[in-house]
């Protein structure tokens, strides 16, 4: 074999040519093929966590209608409606307040509505109140801000002490409160 190639030099080249070329291209292909393979299968590999979790979600449908529900319900018992109008929550917050504070002892001096803050899901609405009343009177105002629903949110408190004027007056120490409360009702 050695002297046919040695003696038929040209005709060597092109047999080991004509081998070679084909093996190259069976070889590119074969990785291509290969390394297509190994891409659809890393596809493979992060869908199936995903179709799992799918399929998790479609067995637990119901109770999860269920819960979203329960949820809205809950929602619903926290905030006012997007049917309620923002005026007419800002006026129940107010009254709300007053009648909040005024069963808890408190004079109520000044109360003021402001104006309504939009955001993406919510309206803030807002209320600033002004009352006079003891520490005792303010702690349980504020157990009864605390238990109402919808939703009172205590943005602000300032509290400072009022000076005593006579000796004979009580020796309970009054407080002048400035609370901003804060409700919201929903836009969607």
């Amino acid at each position: 074999m050695r002297h046919w190639i040695k003696t038929h030099r040209r005709s060597a080249l092109l047999v080991g040519i004509t081998l070679a070329v084909p093996a190259y291209l069976f070889l590119l292909v074969l990785g291509q093929t290969l390394s297509v393979r190994a891409g659809y299968q890393d596809q493979i590999d992060t869908i199936e966590p995903r179709i799992a979790r799918m399929q998790g979600l479609v067995e637990k449908e119901e109770a999860l209608r269920e819960a979203l529900s329960g949820v809205n319900n809950v929602m619903n018992d926290h905030i006012y409606l997007e049917t309620t109008d923002a005026a007419a929550v800002s006026a129940s917050l107010q009254a709300e307040a007053r009648r909040i504070l005024g069963q808890s002892g408190m004079e109520v001096t000044n109360s003021q509505v402001l104006p309504v803050r939009k955001r993406d899901t919510f309206d803030y609405v807002s209320v600033k109140v002004v009352a006079r009343g003891g520490l005792d009177q303010l702690d349980q105002s504020l157990a009864d801000l605390a238990r109402f629903r919808p939703v009172i949110f205590i943005e602000s408190l300032d509290a400072f002490p009022n000076r005593k004027r006579r000796a004979s007056d009580s020796e309970e120490q009054t407080l002048t409160v400035t609370m901003q409360l804060l409700s919201l009702r929903a836009i969607r």
